[in-house]
């Protein structure tokens, strides 16, 4: 399984979260289930910190998604930028590039045709604020 694909698995359970407005960790041990140990590594790490800075990465949401808010985002729309932002506040290790490009790539699979222009929008504002947001945080 590719990085990609495993984003992919963790897109659906946070879409499922945006959704259902819990995180399940039964769907997380079905996602996982039978996945090669780095890969179930990169999805757990991913899914857990999104769920444990789901409210700050709500907020920065929110403050750059001009006159939206969070809930009346569409929630697809929403899963995506908040898997991106998360890479993009914390995880180093994964280009910004790479972050945002894959999450416009899922919205042109999955969303609608306007989500690609939103979601860069504001990942484009998560990418300058950086400092700031991280800074709001502590």
């Amino acid at each position: 399984m590719s990085r990609k694909t495993a984003r992919e698995q963790v897109y659906k359970l946070i879409y499922e979260r945006c959704v259902n407005g819990v995180c399940d960790d039964f769907s997380l041990e079905l996602c996982i289930d039978e996945m090669p140990s780095e890969d179930e590594i990169f999805v757990r790490k991913l899914y857990n910190g999104v769920n444990e800075k789901y409210d700050f990465l709500k907020t920065a949401i929110e403050k750059y998604s001009k006159n939206f808010v969070f809930e009346r985002i569409f929630k697809l729309d929403c899963a995506l930028i908040l898997v991106a932002a998360y890479e993009i506040l914390y995880l180093d290790d994964i280009p910004v590039g790479a972050s945002i490009n894959e999450a416009l790539e899922f919205a042109k699979k999955y969303s609608t045709d306007k989500s690609q222009s939103f979601i860069n929008g504001v990942l484009a504002s998560v990418v300058a604020n950086k400092e700031e947001l991280l800074n709001e945080q502590e």
